[in-house]
């Protein structure tokens, strides 16, 4: 008999209450098979079991005042969890499978745990759609994907641009299962086996450039970078300002020089609207960092300035409008 629960669960320091909005829970599921929740990274701490179901959740009650999420899950073989933003499951996500995984971010409102298959997604996977470049009439993407060697089984393409398993990025293709890639003409890839502590890629990494290849870290590989060989942009840590999708200066970045900036026009294409967490300026330079863009004439609304630097931003994950000026001696 399958019956239909409301569950409230102890976690951190606090409770933590989810309400199921559609969830068919067996009476008679193993505890030790599904997801598990832990209040610490890596599988350790408290834990608590969440069934299969849909769930509206304030994630920020899982580690309070803390710059970093302190939070991870452990997921059963054929079971899958997704994190979305918003309550109706929109918004930026992260998606895990089998194995353990350390959340990226708890700033979700919406989990849903099933069994079956990972989302379905027909896009290059990436949650920034204008940091893709649309391949070349008569030439193949930037970089295809494959889950076993020699270029077979199930496959995604990738434009240019960073991608983390752990934060939903690598498309039909789960964590670990890259096993052999194609790489078009005036592309290079890195393929790293950890995201690393800036999440921007660390331990056993390889790198390919134009051709077909086995990956000597088959089965291993959780982060891809795909780089354009025919852009000659200065490097983002070079210029005056850089602003990163993560707290404390880590995860995606993208440089800006003296100037003004709006998400509206493409112009935050390696991060996208509403994504920024961090921001550093170089000496001799200041920024002014916006909410919303100026309508028309107007100015921009809800702005933080900053001088020489590191920070991170007061007005977390939206950022639409970025001014840049050389400080006045």
């Amino acid at each position: 008999m399958k019956v239909t629960r409301h569950i409230a669960f102890r976690v951190f320091v606090g409770t933590l209450s989810m309400v199921i909005l559609s969830a068919a829970v067996s009476a008679q599921s193993a505890a030790a098979e599904g997801v598990q929740l832990f209040n610490g990274r890596d599988g350790t701490g408290l834990t608590q079991p969440i069934p299969i179901g849909v769930f509206q959740v304030d994630g920020k009650q899982l580690s309070p005042g803390e710059d970093k999420p302190n939070a991870s899950v452990k997921v059963s073989k054929d079971y899958f969890i997704r994190f979305c933003a918003e309550k109706d499951g929109s918004g930026k996500c992260e998606e895990f499978g089998e194995g353990v995984h350390n959340l990226t971010s708890i700033d979700f409102k919406f989990v849903k745990v099933w069994k079956g298959a990972p989302t379905a997604t027909t896009a290059i996977a990436t949650p920034v759609a204008t940091a893709v470049t649309p391949p070349v009439s008569g030439q193949g993407p930037p970089l295809t994907v494959y889950e076993r060697k020699n270029w077979l089984g199930r496959s995604q393409v990738f434009g240019p641009g960073m991608y983390r398993s752990f934060r939903g990025e690598f498309g039909k293709i789960n964590d670990n299962q890259a096993m052999s890639v194609i790489v078009s003409k005036g592309f290079r890839v890195r393929f790293c086996a950890d995201e690393g502590i800036n999440f921007r890629g660390s331990g056993d990494c390889e790198v390919h450039e134009e051709g077909r290849h086995n990956l000597r870290f088959a089965n291993t590989i959780s982060f891809i970078e795909v780089t354009d060989l025919s852009d000659t942009a200065v490097a983002d840590e070079r210029m005056p300002v850089v602003l990163y999708e993560d707290s404390l200066q880590t995860g995606k970045m993208q440089g800006f020089d003296v100037g003004t900036f709006r998400a509206s026009q493409g112009e935050f294409r390696k991060l996208g609207n509403d994504q920024a967490l961090s921001i550093a300026v170089k000496d001799g330079y200041r920024a002014a960092v916006c909410s919303d863009e100026p309508v028309s004439t107007g100015e921009p609304g809800n702005c933080e300035e900053f001088g020489q630097g590191r920070k991170n931003l007061k007005n977390k994950k939206s950022a639409s409008y970025l001014r840049v000026w050389k400080e006045s001696k």
